[in-house]
C-alpha cells in the first residue's frame, strides 16, 4: 500500500518539489495550501490531489489528514512578510505549526516539520551543528525557532511521532524572485537586462547553497528512516560560498551558456535588515543517521537554474 502523505505549503517552492518527488517514490499525494505564497498547480504533478485550504482552519486540515501517515509541514509566511507584517508571521508560523501539532497527535500521525537554518542567526562556530545556539536576527526566524519546541512539545507531552529538519539556502527551479534569500534568481534577472549585479552589504557573507532536489530528498528520507524520529537534522551542502563568488560564477556560467556579453560590474548596496553573515551546515548527523548526501555542486546547480530560467523568459 502507498504510503500517504500531506504536504502543507506543498504548492510553494521547496513544497512543490517535495510533493513531486514523494509522488516520484510511490506517495499518494495530497498538497494543503492556502495558495497565498505557493507558484500554483503548474508546478504540481496532475496526480497529486490539491485541497485549498489554510493551516489556520483546523477541522478543515483534520479531514484533509484523516487517511494520512505522515505529514510534512511546509506552510510558512516568508522572511519579508516579518518586517512590515510580524504578527501574521507568528500566528501562521507559530500558531499554525501547533495547530498541525497537535491535529498529528490526535490523528496519531508523523510530523515532518521543515524548520529553517535562520534559526542559528550568524555562525558562532563553525560548520553549524545542530546543537548550535539559536540566535535569530529576525522576528520570522524567531517564529521558526518558537515552531520547533511546539512540534517538541507535542512530542515529550503526547508522544507525538516527529522529525525537525532544518534546511540551509535552498535554490532551483520555480524559486520566486520576491524572497529574502532568492539572491540566484534576482542576479539571473539582472543579467538577463544586461544589468550589474547588485549585492547588498560587502558580498563577503556566505550561505550554505543547497540545490532544491538534495534539499527534498534529505527531507523525505526523514520520513524514511526509523532512527530519525524525535531528532533534528541540517540539510544543506555543507560548503560555505560569499555572495560574491555567487555573483561571479552566474555571470561566467551565463556567459558561457549564452555567448551574449554581459555586465560584469558588482554594484554594492547597503546591507539587508537582519541579514546573517556566515552559514555553513555540518550534516555529518544526516549523512550517519538519514544516509543523506546532497549530490549536486553549486557550479551545477547554477548551470541548471540558468538553463531553465532561461527557457522560462521566453
Amino acid at each position: 500500500m502507498k504510503r500517504r502523505a500531506v504536504v502543507t505549503g506543498g504548492a510553494g517552492f521547496i513544497g512543490s518539489h517535495l510533493s513531486n518527488l514523494l509522488q516520484r517514490n510511490g506517495y499518494d499525494v495530497t498538497v494543503y495550501d492556502d495558495f497565498s505564497n505557493g507558484s500554483g498547480k503548474k508546478n504540481l504533478s496532475a496526480d497529486i490531489k490539491i485541497v485549498r485550504g489554510s493551516i489556520l482552519n483546523i477541522e478543515k486540515f483534520k479531514t484533509a489528514c484523516k487517511k494520512a501517515d505522515v505529514v510534512f509541514n511546509l506552510a510558512v509566511k516568508p522572511l519579508t512578510m516579518s518586517f512590515d507584517r510580524p504578527e501574521e508571521v507568528v500566528r501562521v508560523n507559530d500558531y499554525g505549526t501547533y495547530l498541525v501539532a497537535k491535529a498529528c497527535t490526535e490523528l496519531h500521525c508523523k510530523m515532518i516539520h521543515v524548520s529553517s537554518s535562520e534559526v542559528y542567526g550568524t555562525a558562532v562556530s563553525i560548520p553549524m551543528k545542530e546543537g548550535h545556539s539559536l540566535i535569530p536576527h529576525t522576528i520570522y526566524a524567531a517564529s521558526k525557532a518558537a515552531s520547533e519546541l511546539y512540534v517538541r512539545g507535542f512530542e515529550k507531552s503526547y508522544g507525538l511521532q516527529m522529525v525537525i529538519v532544518r534546511p540551509f539556502n535552498s535554490y532551483g527551479e520555480y524559486m520566486r524572485t520576491d524572497l529574502y534569500a532568492a539572491v540566484i534568481p534576482k542576479f539571473f534577472g539582472r543579467l538577463l537586462i544586461k544589468r550589474s549585479l547588485i549585492i547588498h552589504g560587502t558580498g563577503k557573507q556566505t550561505r550554505d547553497f543547497t540545490y532544491v532536489e538534495d534539499t527534498c530528498n534529505g527531507i523525505m528520507l526523514a520520513d524514511q528512516t526509523r532512527n530519525a524520529i524525535g531528532d533534528t537534522f541540517n540539510i544543506g551542502q555543507g560548503r560555505e560560498v560569499s555572495i560574491k563568488t555567487i555573483a561571479k560564477t552566474m555571470i561566467k556560467e551565463y556567459h558561457e551558456i549564452t555567448g551574449k556579453n554581459v555586465n560584469e560590474d558588482l554594484f554594492f548596496v547597503a546591507q539587508r535588515k537582519g541579514d546573517v553573515m556566515r552559514h555553513l551546515a555540518d550534516i555529518s548527523h544526516a549523512r550517519k543517521i538519514l544516509g543523506y548526501k546532497p549530490v549536486i555542486p553549486i557550479k551545477e546547480g547554477i548551470k541548471k537554474y540558468i538553463l531553465w530560467s532561461i527557457d522560462n523568459s521566453r
